[in-house]
């Protein structure tokens, strides 16, 4: 009689039978995790091996029902147009491992991700595609071998290690972000019938700390601009400091991109898709109609940065990084992230600062709220409030608008004169 075993170093229970033909007794896995479904693999086997290739199936009386209860919701669900291709497979794959056949296959978990992510990289801003690649990339490294096993066996636990292996790298805030990728990659497999359920919605996503980007001053600008030599970086540092323009299209604007006759600049943002419109500041304004002067006029404004990538080692964001550090502007790093065990610092002040800056300097101007949105780009009020840093003495006045009656102003201006408050 043919025996079940599980080891603990594997899923799948192994099955030990008496091969007639060899005259030995032989272990062989089952690839099953169902004790039942095992089961029935195991009596096949040994059906095989006493010689009987054209045997007839052999299903335990126990797992009989279960197989047949499975046909008739197969039955059902196609009856009502519901039938997918994962739930069809799944059925069909009972079948073969009862009869101690391989079952089907399907597209791998790695295939699905380079055809998914080659769909965003279409649909997506340049850098937006480039994010997802990443957590693409990450989560095949970490499957490792599984990488090539069929989409429907991917598992919680295979993006649990992903998640776990992720956090000793990076921020919960980067990893929360990565899951959400994963989670919108399984969820349009699901969409499409190929699994059944979504691996990585049952993973929890680890709080991040809230980070505060700080702004530049006005003066910072101006620290920052007179320790650079570049020109390319000069150009995209004033369009994030008098226009707020993000880093990706700052260094990918033309040109064509600017009208001079009228002052305004028109492009189409990299991240909303959108086009917008927006006055030419007049530092900004004279600083492209001197380099224009030199022989420029076609083509990308900042041709040689265009080229190169935004994040990484050595990409854009990290080449600012270094222009602060040689202009002795303090990034304000706000401390160690304790979630972490590397403690990651986090930066304070970026080229996203300079968008700060902008925001905050009409703030501190007096602009109103929905003009400053209007020049920034942002989609809402909420979103543009942290992007908006008003500057103590604008806050005084503020304060110093509200009414008060004249004993109390009294009762203040004697205090102060004998230097109580």
């Amino acid at each position: 009689m043919p025996s079940l075993h599980r080891s603990k170093k594997s899923q799948y229970w192994h099955c030990s039978y008496y091969d007639a033909q060899a005259g030995k007794w032989r272990l062989r896995s089952t690839k099953s995790a169902d004790e039942k479904e095992a089961l029935a693999v195991c009596l096949r086997f040994e059906a095989l091996s006493a010689g009987a290739v054209d045997a007839p199936l052999v299903v335990p009386q126990e797992g009989s029902g279960e197989l047949v209860e499975a046909g008739i919701r197969l039955i059902q669900i196609a009856k009502q147009g519901e039938l997918s291709e994962a739930t069809a497979r799944e059925f069909v794959n009972r079948v073969l491992k009862a009869s101690g056949q391989s079952g089907i296959a399907g597209e791998t978990v790695g295939a699905f991700l380079d055809h998914w992510l080659a769909g965003k990289t279409l649909s997506k801003a340049t850098h937006t595609a480039q994010r997802y690649g990443t957590t693409v990339e990450s989560f095949k490294k970490s499957l490792g071998r599984r990488v090539h096993v069929p989409l429907s066996a991917v598992t919680v636990r295979d993006v649990e290690n992903f998640r776990d292996s992720r956090l000793l790298e990076i921020s919960n805030t980067t990893v929360g972000y990565d899951l959400k990728i994963l989670r919108t990659a399984f969820g349009a497999a699901r969409k499409q019938g190929m699994i059944q359920s979504n691996p990585a919605e049952a993973v929890e996503i680890p709080k991040g700390r809230s980070h505060k980007r700080d702004a530049f001053s006005i003066a910072e600008v101006q620290t920052i601009l007179a320790s650079v030599d570049d020109v390319e970086w000069k150009t995209a540092i004033l369009f994030g400091a008098y226009a707020g323009l993000r880093l990706g299209d700052a260094v990918g604007l033309e040109w064509s991109n600017i009208d001079f006759s009228n002052a305004l600049l028109r492009f189409e943002v990299m991240k909303t898709k959108r086009t917008e419109e927006l006055p030419l500041h007049p530092v900004l304004e004279a600083h492209l109609l001197k380099i224009r002067g030199k022989g420029r006029g076609k083509g990308r404004i900042c041709p040689r940065l265009s080229r190169q990538r935004v994040p990484g080692g050595s990409g854009l964001s990290q080449q600012f990084a270094n222009i602060l550090a040689a202009a002795g502007i303090d990034r304000q790093s706000r401390g160690r992230d304790e979630s972490k065990s590397r403690g990651r610092q986090f930066s304070g002040k970026s080229f996203h600062s300079l968008r700060h800056g902008f925001v905050s300097a009409l703030a501190n101007a007096g602009v109103a709220p929905e003009v400053r949105q209007k020049l920034s780009g942002h989609n809402d009020a909420d979103t543009h409030g942290k992007y908006t840093h008003l500057e103590l003495e604008t806050l005084r006045q503020a304060i110093r608008s509200i009414p008060i009656s004249e004993a109390v102003r009294t009762t203040l201006k004697k205090k102060r004169a004998l230097g109580t408050l």
